[in-house]
């Protein structure tokens, strides 16, 4: 079956913002001394490369260990979901009101939030503002008796609408 592709990319040690899982991520179009290449966390508007699955353990820096991210300022190598392919959960953000089902099939941007020092995770979430951008495609309403897509803070599977290594994007429904 198919499972999707994960990738190593760099962080630069003078890269002033910390790296989480769940953060959306840029190409730099650069690269460190061995060819890895690369990245910034996107803002919404970027060419999206993935979204970081992982990081890799330096006993250097205890963040890396637990909870697993990438301080500022410090540097390192994460492992990204960069499949153009790939589907991802994400919160809406719900600022203005809730997105809803007539959200589905409709492009957005993501909202660059903080993530936390204390579990490691991402504070991206989908800007509930739908057809103000076109990074992200939302491909359905998460189908789990957690989730009310009519309420605030729905959660979405979406997929990159413009990806580093797909077509270009597709306006939305």
């Amino acid at each position: 079956s198919y499972m999707g592709r994960v990738s190593m990319y760099h962080v630069k040690s003078d890269y002033g913002t910390a790296v989480f899982v769940g953060d959306a991520i840029s190409s730099t179009g650069a690269a460190d001394t061995n060819g890895v290449g690369d990245v910034d966390i996107a803002a919404a508007g970027d060419i999206i490369t993935g979204v970081v699955v992982g990081v890799k353990i330096d006993p250097a820096v205890a963040a890396t260990v637990h909870p697993g991210y990438i301080p500022a300022s410090t540097g390192g190598y994460v492992f990204v979901a960069d499949d153009p392919n790939a589907l991802f959960e994400v919160q809406e953000d719900s600022a203005g009101g809730a997105a809803g089902v007539a959200a589905v099939g409709d492009t957005f941007d993501h909202v660059a939030g903080a993530g936390s020092t204390t579990t490691g995770l991402s504070g991206h979430e989908l800007d509930s503002s739908i057809g103000t951008g076109i990074g992200w495609v939302i491909v359905e309403a998460v189908q789990r008796v957690d989730n009310e897509p009519a309420n605030t803070s729905a959660k979405f599977i979406v997929k990159i609408n413009e990806h580093s290594y797909g077509l270009a994007a597709a306006a939305g429904v």
